[in-house]
């Protein structure tokens, strides 16, 4: 099979990281297509930024698919060390090295600290409303209105749900992978123990995440319930989006003292936009929620005004 070479959809951009004791290089790599996956074919047309000092240590920052991490990685053996950068633990993570001061497996911690911190969505609602659509299509639809804004969706719930299900062109593929990934913590004989030491660590995550990225969206799952206001208390503002009218309130018990609300969305299951009111929050009746539906400007405005 031969790949047709095009213009690169990919651009790599050499920056600086801080830590208390040193100065890290560090490579960026942006996606200039938000909407469409990548190709395995930017592997041959991918340019390399000339001021990379290939002597110098390499910290690979980015959000791209695991492929294109393990090629920089394969292209870049021969620096003294290459590191990835997490953005939910705030650190890189150290997977070469040809020097004995560093080894696989170390980390480095690096100064990021934004203030304020940067926006926080929370996506709630009751269960089979359209959530999972909605988070992947604000993941999808922010930075092609703004390509310079990075935006990182946070699944913090356990119903197997991920970009892999809205994007997988094999239904069944995607539906098996979904039902492999769902872990119903709630039915565990510990499940208090373990439900609170599971959103203290998405909690933890998403403060990390407000360090780095411009735009955080945290899905939390349908129920609201008590157990979830660690990583509720780490968001900046919500938006409910239900299918049963009746649900809504709970979620505003839980959510509006501790955040600004965006917008209510009351989910349908036919094409339909009607704006009910702006003040003091966007109130919308919206559907239909399924892949590839087109989010409202109004919605999109909403939330870029928050940058």
């Amino acid at each position: 099979m031969v790949l047709t070479l095009t213009k690169s959809q990919v651009q790599l951009e050499v920056f600086e990281l801080e830590s208390s004791e040193h100065r890290y290089q560090a490579l960026a790599i942006n996606l200039l297509e938000h909407r469409d996956l990548i190709s395995v074919s930017e592997m041959q047309v991918l340019e390399i930024p000339a001021e990379l000092d290939l002597q110098r240590e390499i910290i690979l920052w980015g959000l791209a698919p695991n492929w294109l991490y393990n090629h920089l990685i394969y292209r870049f053996y021969n620096a003294p060390w290459i590191a990835c950068f997490n953005a939910l633990l705030k650190l890189a993570v150290v997977v070469s090295s040809h020097t004995s001061s560093v080894e696989p497996g170390d980390v480095i911690h690096v100064n990021i600290n934004r203030v304020p911190p940067s926006p926080a969505i929370l996506i709630c609602g009751a269960p089979d409303s359209g959530k999972s659509i909605l988070s992947h299509a604000l993941r999808r639809s922010l930075p092609a209105i703004k390509p310079d804004t990075s935006v990182f969706l946070h699944r913090a719930n356990w119903d197997g749900e991920g970009n892999h299900t809205l994007e997988n062109p094999d239904a069944s593929l995607a539906c098996q992978l979904k039902n492999k990934n769902k872990f119903k913590i709630h039915k565990h004989e510990q499940a208090e123990k373990l439900l609170a030491e599971y959103f203290q660590y998405h909690a933890k995550a998403v403060e990390n995440l407000r360090q780095v990225i411009d735009i955080s969206l945290v899905d939390v799952g349908g129920m609201a319930e008590s157990c979830k206001n660690p990583v509720i208390e780490q968001c900046s503002h919500y938006i409910i989006i239900s299918r049963y009218p009746e649900k809504i309130q709970e979620w505003h018990d839980l959510c509006s003292k501790k955040l600004k609300p965006l917008a209510v969305i009351h989910s349908v299951w036919e094409d339909k936009f009607e704006i009910l009111r702006t003040q003091p929050y966007l109130k919308i009746v919206a559907g239909k929620w399924e892949k590839g539906v087109k989010i409202p400007n109004t919605l999109l405005n909403e939330i870029l005004k928050l940058l």
